[in-house]
């Protein structure tokens, strides 16, 4: 012991002995007396028992103890989103509630289940992911062509690399899904004793008859052209979607028990009161048959048509009347680009596409637009129609007037025009900027109600009409928009349909409406050193030289090898299952982690997942990235090892419950001594 000199206040002697003699023995003994009398005191007073304030201690989902894994691939199998149609909500609702719903599927209008796609086809069950597709996403083929794809802007793959090619793979399972159809067709009975009527063969019409067929009612379908299909048929170019594409869907359908007539138009041929006696309900699909054209001088001169009529007769026809002519097409959504390439397929020698909107403001898909582009349509912006030029009754120009601004501050439609006026010079001109419905002559001598605007009288939420058993979906109630948008209507619509017929109540609290997250988006992502098997496959189009020649499909779909590696891309996003994807491993800033995989179609696993806990500063990071919400830390704050090597949590040891308050690297582990354990020193 060491004593600095500062430190004596008085002084004193430190030593081990007593002193010789008398003064020892006494010194000893008092010695003995000072510790007696403290042992005494000390039993004398009882023992003293501190007590703590009771207190709840709730640990944090945040704390950063021991990581685990709340389920593994090839050990836990990815959720399915499927239930009948009715209660389809509800498992999207829950999910969504509880935080697990994965963007592409709650992005999507109709919440079809793109994770469980890939998750299948991945397996190689193809089979079963066109079917699994089909039950929300009614022609998964048809929309594999056409989609607007908004699962692919919410697919959290963009916040890494790229996006998984969900519409692709649409396409991919029809197409396999082709060479077992014969076998997997199954006959969906009338097995309730009731039928609904369905007015129209579009995407909304056919969705509601399928899932009404599902729940076990029989559906008879009526259609005013020749062949089903709508607007898909009449309206979208078979350049992108191919005819027997859209044909082959449908007569799935009908082999399955759908009633189809065409070539029968509700109100001419047959009246619809005399279908509402026939059936216990009818659904009015009927979209939107006519086009709009703007009461402007000149308007009615000859060469003005409409968007609708023009495609009408180019898809049919593969003529419209303007080989070697100049198109002056106006409007700048999808519908006008349509017009604008068809009018190039068709034989005109010049088109050009004029819009209200800037060139970064128009409403037309942008890979729309620069196909459009590519091919030869030139495009003029910021400019209103002003008057139709003609001479003897016949297009020979168009004035359009300079647009300063589309929307007011408010965000609403309200262009303003300046004072420049341009004359174009050109002899046909398509009017491109929207659409009306035709239900006059439809809903004569019904109680159906339509609207001053020419519209019917629909619950926007609910789909029904102004008269009990008469409901509507689709476009006649949205207005333009989607494919798969209107397929989300016929959903809905089977489903006030289903409790009508069941004698409940069309809306109340038990009815679950389908949640609507918000928007996502994600910067693009730097790919400078992403490693080739993390990118989304090239799909070249055929060159723009070739592809406007002729209505031949421009794009080609994935090959079966491009299919597999982009379906084992998706990263599964909140399964609550590692799939080995690595990114917390290249996340960790101390390479505390270790991942591998393997990728055998039906015996895709996790093969190793180490955590070595020697390394791990439990900074977290690797949790928040985990896309699948598997990774998590626990509350076992306390690590408690009996030998170093237990330090590194293997697979087993990661999949341990996350009870308690310690880590021991034991409780994944089996106790030494059993069959198949290796020793670990204890």
């Amino acid at each position: 012991m060491v004593v600095k000199r500062e430190d004596i206040v008085t002084p004193a002697s430190v030593t081990d002995e007593y002193p010789s003699g008398a003064r020892g023995v006494v010194a000893g003994f008092r010695s003995l007396l000072t510790g007696f009398g403290i042992t005494v005191d000390k039993v004398r007073r009882g023992p003293v028992t501190l007590r703590y304030p009771a207190e709840k201690v709730t640990v944090s989902s945040r704390w950063r103890g021991a990581l685990r894994l709340r389920g593994v691939l090839g050990r836990d199998d990815i959720q399915l989103l499927t239930s009948e149609p009715p209660a389809y909500n509800a498992v999207i609702d829950d999910l969504y509630r509880a935080d697990r719903l994965p963007g592409c599927v709650g992005e999507c209008p109709a919440n079809v289940d793109a994770r469980g796609q890939a998750h299948l086809i991945a397996d190689a069950r193809v089979d079963e992911a066109y079917e699994l597709v089909r039950e929300r996403n009614i022609m998964p083929g048809v929309l594999g062509r056409i989609c607007h794809h908004p699962c692919e802007t919410a697919c959290r793959r963009n916040f890494y690399d790229e996006p998984i090619a969900i519409r692709p793979l649409h396409r991919f399972a029809f197409e396999e899904y082709q060479k077992l159809r014969p076998e997997r067709l199954a006959p969906l009975p009338n097995t309730l004793g009731k039928t609904v009527a369905v007015i129209g063969s579009g995407p909304s019409g056919l969705a509601a008859a399928f899932d009404l067929m599902r729940l076990g009612y029989g559906v008879v379908m009526y259609e005013r052209e020749a062949a089903p299909g709508g607007a898909l048929r009449s309206g979208v170019p078979s350049y992108r979607l191919p005819r027997d594409v859209l044909s082959r869907e449908i007569d799935d359908i009908v082999e399955m028990g759908l009633e189809l007539h065409c070539g029968v138009e509700v109100g001419k041929h047959k009246l619809l009161g005399a279908i509402m006696r026939e059936n216990d309900a009818v659904l009015l699909a009927v979209g939107l048959q006519q086009s709009r054209i703007l009461p402007i001088p000149g308007a009615d001169s000859e060469g003005v048509v409409g968007a609708l009529e023009f495609l009408w007769a180019g898809n049919h026809n593969a003529e419209a009347g303007v080989r070697g002519k100049r198109v002056f097409v106006i409007g700048g959504g999808n519908v006008a680009v349509d017009v604008a390439r068809v009018a190039l397929r068709v034989g005109a020698s010049e088109v050009r596409l004029a819009s209200l909107e800037a060139s970064d403001e128009m409403p037309a898909h942008p890979w729309e637009i620069e196909e459009a582009l590519d091919e030869g349509v030139i495009a003029t912006c910021s400019v209103g129609p002003e008057e139709v030029l003609a001479e003897h009754g016949r297009v020979v120009g168009m004035r359009m007037r300079e647009c300063l601004s589309v929307f007011d501050e408010a965000g609403r439609f309200s262009p303003k025009f300046g004072d420049g006026l341009t004359d174009f010079e050109c002899d046909v001109v398509v009017f491109a900027i929207g659409q009306a419905a035709r239900l006059d002559s439809l809903i004569s001598g019904t109680e159906v109600l339509v609207s001053g605007q020419g519209r019917l009288v629909v619950s926007g939420s609910l789909f029904t009409t102004s008269t009990e058993s008469v409901f509507a979906c689709g476009e006649v109630v949205t207005g333009p928009g989607s494919a798969i948008g209107s397929i989300a209507t016929g959903h809905e619509a089977a489903i006030s349909i289903h409790r009508f017929l069941q004698g409940q109540p069309v809306d109340d609290e038990q009815r679950v409406a389908r949640p609507v997250p918000g928007p996502m988006g994600y910067a693009k992502a730097d790919m400078a050193d992403v490693e080739p098997s993390r990118h989304r496959p090239v799909v070249s189009l055929v060159s723009p030289e070739e592809r406007v020649l002729d209505f031949r499909p421009v794009e080609p779909g994935l090959s079966f090898d491009e299919a597999m590696a982009e379906a084992k891309r998706c990263l599964r996003c909140e399964s609550e299952v590692c799939v080995g994807c690595t990114f917390c491993a290249r996340t960790c800033p101390d390479l505390a982690i270790s991942v591998e995989r393997v990728d055998e179609p039906g015996a895709r696993c996790v093969t190793e997942y180490e955590l070595d806990l020697t390394k791990c500063c439990f900074c977290g990071l690797c949790a928040e990235q985990c896309p699948t919400s598997a990774l998590v830390h626990t509350g076992q704050y306390e690590l408690s090892f009996f030998h170093r090597d237990l330090m590194v949590f293997d697979k087993k040891e990661m999949l341990r419950d996350g009870a308690g308050d310690r880590a021991t690297g034991l409780d994944g582990k089996d106790i030494p001594g059993c069959p198949g354990t290796r020793e670990v020193g204890l």
